[in-house]
Parts: C-alpha cells; structure tokens; sequence
C-alpha cells in the first residue's frame, strides 16, 4: 500500500513540474488525499481544486490550512444530470460526455485512480431498477470510462494525466489464479510521448485480508497527455497496441445503433 501511495504522489508532483505556468490544478478523485500531496500542490500552483463525490472531515479539515484550495462536489461523469432530465445511459442510449470542471483552462488535470470507479453506483443501481445485465452495465461502464479518459485526452488544453487500475490479479504464492480488466477492455487514449508514463503493481489485499490464501493485485498504469510535444516513436507503438479489438460481444453491442456518442441525439 505504501508503495502506490507513494508512487502516485511522486507521479503528480512530477508532473506538476511539467507545466509551463502553474496557476490551476485540478485532482478528479482527490479521495481521502492519501494518494495527494497537497502541501506540495498548494505551493506550486495559485488555485487547487479537489474534486469528489463527497468530502470527509478530515479531508475539510487539511484544506482550511490552504487558502488556496478548494473542494468541488459532485459528479463527474453526467450521468446524474442525464437521470435528472429522463435521458439516463442504457442499452441503446450512450453515455453522456464528461463533466470535470476547468477542463479548458486547468494548466494539469489528474484523474487520480478513479476511472474503474466512475461508472459503479450507477450500473448498481440500474441492475437493481432497470434490470441491467451484466454485459449492460459492461457496456455502460465502458462508456463512462471513454468519455472521461478522451475529456482529458484530447479536451483538456492543460497537461492530463489518467492514474487508473487495469486489472486485478489473484495470486497464490507464485500461481496466477485468475485475472479480470478492470476497464472493461477499454484501451486509453495513446499519449503522444512514453517518457513520463509509469506503470507499477499495487498489493491491494494481501491474504488474508480478503481470501485465506490469495494475495490481490492491481496492475496499475499512469498515463501523460502533454500538448505540443512532438511525438515519438514509442508512442506509435502505444497507438497500434491500443488498436487491438474489443471482445465480439462486447463490441456489437457498443456499435448497435448508438449514434455519434458525442453528438446531438
């Protein structure tokens, strides 16, 4: 745990050094901030927005020590203010774009390990209401994620960067026991250089914290989405591996009559 806790922090405040001029900040999933170093944000930049569902106590608490810090609640996918105007994602209604705030004029924007978690409490709550099965919520999870990853891709104008978990690995001892993506075979956005990405293995349950005998794994990947840097040939080879298929069923599905995910519908 203190390894990726550790990981994460460095991996921001580097690329916080990164930026040409720092005057916005913007954590989406800033959390408990155990995976923020917020004294060395509120230093480097004139305005540090947290970004959540909701903020605990304590979490209040740290940011009254900085005045230049400023919680935002609320969600982040569009999908509540789709629910709220009778249009909510399903079957064959897409996704909503993303909703992250100063998306266009943050100098960094991090999506901070909360890309697998986004599209949860809504297919939870879909399946229990809507009678959801589980390759819709698959394919609404899908949606939420893309929609958030191509926001700070391709629209943010600041640096972005996307922190997420991938899969989740059951080891015993040294036998792999089972493996699920945790991004529903969703391939992020290809950055347009590899030098800065980093990618690292997270003990998140060493046994026998949730199986008696399995040690749970979470290989974890940060993406780096600088804009006007001349791209580099490794970052080819990260577009042509993010070209691989998606799963056939999964796939026609997403295709069957969606429309422009982007558009007017």
């Amino acid at each position: 745990m203190a390894s990726h806790l550790q990981q994460t922090k460095d991996l921001i405040i580097k690329v916080a050094d990164l930026c040409e001029q720092q005057k916005t900040v913007v954590i989406l999933g800033s959390g408990l901030l155990l995976e923020v170093l917020l004294s060395a944000l509120a230093d480097r930049f004139e305005r540090v927005y947290l970004v959540d569902i909701f903020h605990m106590p304590q979490v209040r608490r740290e940011v009254k020590k900085h005045f230049n810090v400023k919680l935002l609640t609320g969600d982040i996918t569009g999908v509540f203010i789709a629910m709220k105007d009778s249009h909510p994602p399903g079957p064959n209604s897409p996704a909503p774009p993303a909703r992250i705030p100063h998306l266009k004029d943050a100098d960094l924007i991090v999506s901070c390990n909360c890309l697998t978690q986004l599209a949860g409490p809504f297919t939870d709550y879909f399946e229990k209401t809507r009678g959801f099965s589980e390759l819709d919520s698959d394919k609404v999870a899908y949606q939420i994620m893309e929609q958030h990853a191509k926001a700070i891709a391709e629209e943010a104008t600041g640096i972005g960067v996307i922190i997420t978990d991938e899969d989740r690995i059951a080891m015993q001892d040294d036998n792999m026991v089972s493996r699920s993506n945790l991004l529903k075979a969703l391939k992020l956005p290809p950055t347009p250089t590899v030098v800065h990405n980093e990618e690292w293995d997270w003990l998140i349950a060493p046994h026998p914290e949730e199986h008696a005998t399995h040690d749970y794994i979470h290989t974890m990947t940060a993406k780096i989405y600088e804009r006007n840097v001349e791209k580099d040939e490794n970052a080819e080879g990260e577009a042509s591996k993010n070209d691989e298929p998606l799963p056939p069923e999964l796939e026609a599905e997403l295709n069957e009559g969606l429309g422009d995910p982007l558009g007017d519908n």
